[in-house]
Parts: C-alpha cells; structure tokens; sequence
C-alpha cells in the first residue's frame, strides 16, 4: 500500500474469479460450438446446393467426398474467431445479443473460409488432398454465419440461465429507475440495488461507494454499472477506479436521452468523443422503409391467418361483440386513423368519453393511464393475447393502408397528442408504428417522460439498420410480456 498525492491509499488491486460468461469453461464451449456450427453450417449448405446446382460433383451423391475433404473449414472458422478476438473474455458481455455481433460472425466465417481455402491449396500442393470447391465453401460460409449465431445465443442463454449475472447500479438516484426498467427486459440478469454516492443517501440503497469492496464481497457482483452522478469529487473518482478493480463496470454515458444505437465512440488527441447519429434521411431511405413494411406485412399477415383465425373464434365464442376493437389515434403529420386491434374487453355499456390523463409525474404508464383497472373489463382470453403481443396482429392491415409503419413511435390516442415541445413532437414526423424502441424497452413500466424521450431518440437517429434491429429484439419482449397490460 502507497500514498497518492491527494491522501488516498492505492489498494491493491483484486484478483477477479471467472465464471459464467467469463469463465475457462464457457470459453471451452464457445470452441466446441463454433467448431461444430462450422461443419453444421457447411453440411446445410451442402443440400442447399444440392437443390439448385446443375454440377453433378456438387450433388450428394458426392456428399461423402464433399465432407472428407472439407475439414479444413470448421478449423479456419475457429482460427478466424480467435484472430477477430471472439474468445476473450473483455469482449464478453451480458447485454450482447445475437444481433449486436452479428458482423463480427460475418467477419470470423468469411475470414475462416479464405483460410479454408489457403489451408486446402496448401495440402493440396504436398499431398493428394483435392482442392476445397469455392461454391460449396461460398455457400458454408452464409449459412455458418446464421448457425454460430444460433448456437452462440443458444449457449450464452443456458450459462446466463444457470449462472446470472449478479448486478448493482452506482448511482444518485437520478437514473437509476430507467436503468431498472432496462435490466429487467434482459434474462439471467440478477439486479440488487443501488449503491449511493453521497452517505445521507439511505433510502432504498445497498450501502455507499465507500463500502464497495463489502457490498463486491457481501453479494458476490459481477458488474457495477455507472449511472448519474451530480458532481465528480477526488474522493468519488478513486472509488469509482477502485469499483473498476474489483468487478466488471459499465457506464451509462451523461445525455443519454440523445445517444442511439447509432452513435459512435471516436478520440481526438486522446479526448474521447462519442458522436452522435446524423439524421440523414433521404429519399431513398423513405422509400425502402415502406418497401419494407409493405413486404413484412404481407409476410407475416399470411404467416398469421391460423392464428388469425383461432383468436377470432375465441373471442367471438368467449364474450359478446366484435372481433375487432377501432379506435381513432393520431399518426403522420397528426393525421387522425383508425387503428385496429383484436378485441380483449368487453364492450361498454355506453361510450365514454376519454379521461384526461395526468403524466405530469414520474409514474409508470400504467399507473397513469389506469391500465390495472382496466383488467376487471378483459374478456377469458383477452389478457392473454395481449400479454404476448397477439392483439396487435390486425394492424398489419394499418401498414399496407399506409397510416402505420412496421417500426416507429407509439401510436398515441387524440387526448395523449398535444405535444408541445417541439423536439418531442417530431414523433409526428413519421408513422406510428406496431413495435418500436418503446416496445423493447418496458412499454407501459415506462413513465411519460421516458416514452417520449424514446420517441424523439428513435425520429432524430433513424436508420434502417435499426428498425431491423428493433424487429430482431420484439418477439423477446412480447414472450416476456414485460410492461403489457
């Protein structure tokens, strides 16, 4: 132990205990996985080529030569994954996804073909050993990328569900409950509090940052995320390094309400600058979001019709009514439309005239909109469907009419439309849509304030690379049923 120059003791440094995500185990597994997604990947292609190739050597009656002569591939995929760094530990975290790494498997098969390849020429030129097919290597290179995905996801989902993540929030209280609301939409995730910065701060904590070495200890933590803080003191600063020595942290950067999923991390002469998404919108990009909600709509409204049909006759068979509930909202340009839905309430007796709402609070939606008195008026199967998403099926006929999109912000009722504040009105710039970055991020568990602040993130950083990313990540939302009642 030594003294710095401000009187602080520099502690040692901890030895961190691996496991989970971060253990020699999974590491092992991550190998055996990506090795045998490899020959998966290549022998799937294998018969995808089969239907389509007019080369007889490419059919399976070669299959068996094919596979002999192919073990070279699943070996450069592992070579490929270890050089793009897919097996160290820093590059592990609980809250990737399949999606978020996807180029990195994009990079890690292409590279493992290309040393496929040189490997076969290579055996080739000192042995008997024929010569790798480039197609058959083209086309195991494409499906391997979806098969490591699959298995990546499959496996990091079983260690996360037998291992969680055990997380605490380092916080002053200023946005810790919107941190909350986001760890709680992640699986194998365990959160147990926050740690406060400031000692008179008692309320609803699990100590104080200078107790973080016991509060590591005590609860075994994996990580300590940074949140808000009012004001970086010397004293705060050493243990925040120190938090960094005894577990993995993460950092919610300050003026997070304007950072997207498109911002980006850049330095300037050693000054870190995290660049914001430019709103760069051009025609184009009009035109192949409608492309692509006309052709997602059409898709998945014929992929529905069975259970299209089966929600119908239950509702229809479990309480008087419609099948399908109208209401009128508000969409592009605050034109008003009338929004579809699968009915889950029994019909009033009489209408009534929409209450205004007080959102002034930092309430969640559903206390503010009443949703919890709602439930007395669900149908026998109406809470379910609405849980998981199903009620919504209809809107994709709003889509093809044009006055919904696939992706975008929430489509609010006439009484929850008058916005003033010109940059959350600009949700009104583009359609409303059947899922967006509400949906995947707490829905109704949301306050007003968040929704729109989500809102105005997702208009003012568009891009069609994140509208998929957000379809990617709502069918987990919707099992989950977080923030849906």
């Amino acid at each position: 132990m030594s003294f710095t120059s401000d009187g602080f003791d520099l502690a040692t440094p901890v030895h961190r205990r691996r496991r989970g995500l971060t253990s020699r185990r999974y590491t092992l597994a991550l190998i055996l996985a990506d090795y045998l997604s490899a020959w998966a990947g290549f022998i799937l292609g294998l018969f995808l080529l089969n239907m389509v190739t007019r080369n007889a050597f490419n059919r399976l009656d070669h299959f068996d030569y094919n596979i002999r002569h192919a073990v070279w591939f699943p070996i450069g995929v592992v070579v490929a994954m270890a050089l793009t760094s897919g097996y160290r530990i820093s590059r592990r975290s609980p809250t990737q996804n399949a999606f978020s790494s996807f180029r990195e498997y994009v990079m890690a098969a292409s590279l493992g073909g290309f040393l496929a390849m040189t490997l076969s020429y290579v055996a080739h030129h000192y042995t008997q050993w024929e010569i790798q097919v480039p197609t058959q290597l083209i086309l195991g290179v494409m499906v391997s990328t979806f098969t490591i995905a699959m298995s990546r996801a499959v496996l990091r989902s079983v260690v996360m569900a037998r291992r969680p993540v055990r997380i605490a929030v380092l916080d002053d209280g200023g946005s810790f409950q919107r941190i909350a609301t986001h760890l709680h939409l992640q699986r194998g995730i365990t959160l147990y509090g926050r740690i406060a910065l400031d000692e008179s701060d008692i309320e609803g904590v699990i100590g104080h940052i200078s107790e973080i070495e016991r509060i590591a200890e005590e609860y075994n933590l994996d990580r300590v995320i940074f949140g808000s803080i009012s004001i970086m003191t010397p004293e705060i600063a050493y243990w925040y390094r120190r938090t960094t020595e005894l577990v993995e942290t993460a950092l919610v950067p300050r003026m997070y309400e304007v950072i997207s999923w498109r911002s980006r991390l850049t330095d300037m002469s050693g000054l870190p600058l995290l660049e914001l998404a430019p709103r760069n919108v051009s025609r184009l990009d009009h035109f192949l979001k409608r492309l692509f909600d006309i052709v997602v709509a059409l898709v998945l409204l014929i992929a529905s019709l069975p259970i299209t049909l089966i929600v119908a006759v239950l509702i229809k068979s479990t309480s008087r009514g419609p099948i399908f509930f109208h209401q009128e909202r508000l969409g592009r340009n605050r034109q008003p439309f009338t929004i579809l839905k699968f009915r889950t309430m029994h019909v009033a007796p009489r209408s009534e005239p929409e209450q205004p709402r007080d959102e002034s609070t930092n309430t969640p939606l559903f206390v503010s909109r009443g949703k919890l008195q709602e439930t007395s008026r669900r149908t026998k199967v109406g809470g379910f469907i609405r849980k998981i998403g199903v009620d919504e099926i209809p809107q994709f006929i709003n889509v093809l009419t044009g006055s919904m999109s696939i992706v975008g912000p929430r489509p609010f009722i006439v009484s929850e439309s008058d916005i003033k504040d010109p940059f959350y009105a600009r949700r009104f710039d583009v359609r409303p849509g059947i899922t967006g970055l509400w949906q995947v991020s707490g829905r109704n568990n949301l306050t007003a304030e968040e929704l729109r602040q989500l809102d105005y993130l997702y208009v003012s950083a568009w891009s069609m690379w994140w509208d998929i990313k957000i379809c990617f990540d709502t069918p987990r939302a919707m099992l989950r049923g977080l923030g849906a009642y």
